[in-house]
């Protein structure tokens, strides 16, 4: 599939997703909402915007140790950089520009690099699930959110075993894999039998409790304090929701929501996940709508502030990112 034409697709997954997500506004009672806020909650949500991006270089240093010991002035440009770039560019370019941009100035190999962008994914997804579930089954809400919660939880619990197992039955993970890819061509084949060695490699972490449990402290402070934002915005709007379990869900719909591929800045997926995770809790679609609004902004002015600090002080233009993902991302 061409670049233009997965650019085109993702153009259209948002714009079906802004459509579920204002299908039902009533934009009087979303403006309505938007006067009302309280704007002064927008200067914790920007710092814990850009300060979260700190802490995903801190934890990227950890996940890189099997690989190498790069700087850490690096990994901050390279992570403000990536991150800017999923606002601005097509395809979640960021996600890849990230690990070449360090990998370049490093002069580690890029497979094993790139191999760590997926384990933060799945630990992302881990502590996303599991703050979920915990908060379900501690705060006082509804059976249903309840239920959803323990469901999350069990994903969570899934997506661990299933990373236990690569890690500890190594050789026979390989075996599996190779015979999965036996039916496909050797040039689909070896690229993602070369990209799974690189992440079992990166499964090496493991192998330390230290190490593991590092990692797994820097994702639990990262996605607490991502969950701050959303409280934030609970409080701007004065949402008649729990505090620490609501802005927990928001939090965790939004993250499932923004994977799905997407134009550039999440536009529509943000959206959605806002109007699903506050509907959970009977917020109107218009409350959510004007929410979503002002968090999405908030987060990408922090995110692209960020990032475009970060590319000044390495010396890079715009155009320059954008032949980085051509040259090295995106296929013919």
């Amino acid at each position: 599939m061409s670049r233009t034409v997965r650019i085109g697709l993702s153009i259209a997954v948002s714009a079906v997703f802004l459509g579920f997500a204002v299908r039902k506004v009533d934009w009087v009672e979303a403006g309505a909402a938007l006067a009302a806020a309280q704007y002064l909650y927008v200067l914790p949500m920007l710092f814990t915007s850009i300060w979260s991006l700190y802490i995903r270089a801190q934890r990227w240093r950890v996940l890189l140790r099997p690989v190498g010991n790069p700087a850490m002035r690096t990994l901050v440009a390279a992570t403000n950089i990536g991150f800017m770039a999923n606002m601005v560019l097509p395809l979640r370019m960021g996600e890849v520009i990230r690990p070449v941009l360090l990998s370049r100035k490093e002069r580690e190999p890029l497979g094993g690099i790139l191999a760590t962008i997926v384990l933060e994914r799945i630990f992302d997804l881990f502590m996303i699930l599991f703050l979920f579930g915990v908060s379900a089954a501690t705060v006082s809400v509804s059976d249903a959110v309840r239920q959803w919660g323990y469901r999350l939880f069990g994903v969570a619990m899934v997506v661990a075993a299933g990373v236990a197992f690569v890690r500890w039955q190594e050789a026979l993970a390989l075996r599996l894999l190779a015979w999965l890819l036996r039916p496909l061509p050797t040039r689909f084949a070896q690229p993602i039998e070369e990209f799974f060695r690189g992440f079992v490699r990166a499964l090496e972490i493991l192998d330390s409790p230290l190490t593991f449990l590092q990692v797994l402290g820097w994702s639990l402070y990262l996605w607490l304090v991502i969950s701050s934002t959303y409280a934030f915005g609970v409080l701007a709007f004065d949402l008649r929701v729990p505090l620490v379990v609501g802005s927990v869900a928001v939090m965790a719909v939004i993250a499932i929501a923004v994977s799905a591929p997407s134009a550039p800045g999440f536009i529509g997926a943000f959206q959605l996940g806002c109007t699903l995770g506050l509907a959970i809790f009977g917020v109107s679609q218009s409350q959510a709508i004007a929410y979503s609004i002002v968090l999405h902004l908030s987060q990408f002015v922090g995110t692209v502030a960020a990032g475009l600090y970060s590319l000044t002080r390495e010396g890079m233009s715009l155009r320059q990112l954008e032949e980085v993902s051509e040259s090295d991302v995106a296929p013919a």
